[in-house]
């Protein structure tokens, strides 16, 4: 696990700059390779193969050279077929080398012999190309920078920026959609105008002179089905085989292993399953004990304590908690921001930076449940969409009786659907010229959910909802050179979620349902039988409104009022009222605040090594 850079060209004052600025991803030690048409780097967090793993990786056959951030998951399998086909290893057991390897035995397409997380750089001076690729799921980022003649890449935009000749001018058609729309990370582009990511499931060669073609090579398949003849056992029987056979490969490491808890049903069950696994000889290198860690908000009604006691008892786990407050996310907030390098949707994801903080020095790599909600319906409004999906096939009983069973989720949704509808948002407070300017820069990305429950839920995993997880996820863990894993965005494990039929994922007023019954007796009762839905996050109102001078402050700043994005006036007469009683999208206004403070610190202000 590490971060990686390069570009085209030679230029070792540039790379040793992209390196320095992302230290944090990769403190044990660094590589390069310096050579007149690609110049490519990267920093290590040692995970695997400690003293063997050293990159960039050269090969004494081909001359391609590689730097890798990720981890391959079959590993010892796929070593053992090289081996087979004839290829020698230097190290013992680097993963990265048998990435280098299985591109010299299959070419561009290696990717697709490949099981874990990874962003990765191949440096072939055969073809005087370099090859770039990303896991199917996007897990590991990669960002890039392209105009003729010349390409710039890293693993976090900060590096980029080491680049002086890379703008950092905000791309309006982003901010307008992520502002009017809450839709982020769900295409190519970036906040910033002209930088991209390469998408999850591509792969991209490089010429020496800039010139690039992408390619996809993964397209799960969706079976749009309501329901099939096999029976509950049967799907129950299978998923909980496929799952925990992927924990086990995600407890792989050299280094202590860890999960996060946040007494929600999907970390709950990661956390049940590796205690299983451990007692059968799978090693955390913990002496024997699972570590677990969370964010814990005492006397507050998101508290999750009751369900995170719940599991450590039945783990045994030796706990460890983090108790996040408005004080101290306040006073780090800039701090926050420069590790965040884009804006997120709420401050949610402040609890999971804070559980990472606590767990560096403990273990470094956590496993994680993130994930799971997009890929069995863990949210309220995937309730309609079940009913949408059952109607249009004629499963009319089958829509009555979650009308019936679910009475409670349905009627909390349409609380929360009517409150998030009511009139005012940013709309209100926008400046008409970014209001009719913006649009149609990506309009594309307009979401209008599908009918079909499958499809919808397909549709939020690989574009609308995880990626943008996955960033908050990636930015967190490694601001604290921590390796945090995803079992349920293992590849094989979406593709079996995906070809379940509808009612796998929501059946008799449950959702999640295989999974559900598939952890039957496996993790704790009360939290596998839990309705309500709240994981890792802060109590977002309270804050805002104990912190509602300062937040004024920016909103009356003249850089905000000079962006020609937001009227000032209207928007504090807008936030008076909100915090005043007035219903309305309350998130809306954090939106506007980290807006303004990622400008700030991105684009405002020079990108400089911390």
């Amino acid at each position: 696990m590490c971060g990686i850079a390069g570009f085209t060209g030679r230029d070792p004052q540039l790379l040793e700059a992209m390196l320095a600025s992302i230290e944090h991803r990769g403190p044990d030690s660094w590589g390069a390779e310096v050579g007149e048409e690609f110049t490519v780097g990267m920093r290590r967090l040692s995970i695997v193969d400690i003293e063997g793993g050293e990159q960039p990786i050269r090969s004494e056959r081909t001359g391609a050279c590689i730097v890798f951030n990720g981890e391959l998951y079959n590993n010892a399998e796929l070593r053992g077929e090289l081996v087979r086909a004839g290829h020698r290893f230097m190290s013992d057991h680097s993963d990265t080398e048998t990435v280098l390897r299985a591109y010299e035995e299959w070419g561009a397409s290696c990717v697709t012999h490949l099981i874990g997380m990874f962003a990765f750089a191949i440096v072939d001076p055969r073809s005087s190309e370099m090859y770039l690729a990303r896991d199917r799921l996007g897990i590991k980022p990669l960002y890039y920078h392209a105009t003729p003649g010349r390409l710039c890449f890293a693993s976090e935009l900060k590096a980029l920026f080491q680049d002086p000749r890379i703008p950092r001018a905000p791309d309006m058609g982003v901010l307008y959609q992520f502002l009017l729309h809450r839709v982020h990370d769900a295409g190519e582009e970036t906040f910033f105008q002209g930088v991209k990511r390469l998408l999850p499931g591509h792969f991209m060669t490089v010429a020496a002179d800039g010139r690039t073609v992408v390619k996809k090579y993964w397209a799960p398949e969706v079976n749009p089905d309501f329901s099939s003849s096999r029976s509950d056992a049967e799907y129950a029987g299978a998923f909980g085989e496929l799952f925990e056979r992927v924990i086990r490969r995600h407890m792989i490491a050299d280094v202590p292993v860890g999960v996060s808890l946040s007494g929600g049903l999907d970390s709950s069950g990661v956390a049940s399953v590796m205690a299983s696994l451990m007692g059968s000889g799978a090693d955390t290198h913990t002496q024997g004990s699972l570590h677990t860690f969370s964010a814990l908000y005492p006397g507050q009604s998101i508290d999750e304590s009751k369900y995170v006691h719940s599991v450590e008892r039945h783990v045994h786990s030796v706990p460890h908690y983090a108790y996040p407050t408005v004080d101290e996310f306040w006073d780090e907030i800039a701090e926050w921001v420069w590790y965040q390098e884009e804006p997120t949707i709420s401050s949610a994801p402040y609890a999971y930076y804070s559980v990472y903080r606590i767990a560096k020095g403990q273990v470094k790599v956590i496993l994680s449940g993130n994930g799971g909600d997009e890929l069995l319906a863990g949210y309220v409004p995937y309730f309609r969409t079940y009913l949408s999906s059952a109607t249009d096939q004629r499963h009319f009983l089958a829509a009555i009786r979650e009308v019936v069973l679910g009475r409670d989720l349905y009627a909390k949704f349409a609380r929360e659907l009517l409150e998030r509808h009511r009139p005012g948002g940013p709309r209100q407070f926008s400046m008409p010229d970014f209001l009719t300017a913006a649009p149609a820069d990506l309009a594309e990305f307009d979401y209008h959910p599908s009918r079909n429950l499958n499809v919808r839920l397909a549709d939020d995993v690989l574009r609308y909802s995880t990626p943008n997880l996955l960033r908050y996820e990636d930015k967190n863990s490694m601001a604290f050179s921590i390796e945090s894993r995803v079992p349920f965005l293992d590849h094989e494990l979406v593709e079996f979620i995906f070809q379940l039929p509808i009612d796998q994922k929501i059946k008799m007023g449950w959702n999640r349902y295989v999974y559900r019954q598939a952890m039957k007796g496996k993790m704790p009762e009360a939290n596998r039988t839990r309705r309500s839905k709240i994981g890792f996050t802060n109590p977002e109102t309270a804050w805002t409104h104990e912190r509602a001078p300062l937040i004024k402050d920016v909103f009356s700043s003249a850089t905000l009022s000079s962006r020609g994005i937001f009227d000032s006036g209207r928007l504090l007469q807008e936030f008076d009222a909100w915090l005043g009683g007035k219903p309305g999208d309350g998130l809306a206004f954090w939106r506007v605040l980290v807006t303004e403070l990622w400008l700030r610190r991105y684009v405002d202000s020079p990108v400089t090594v911390r």
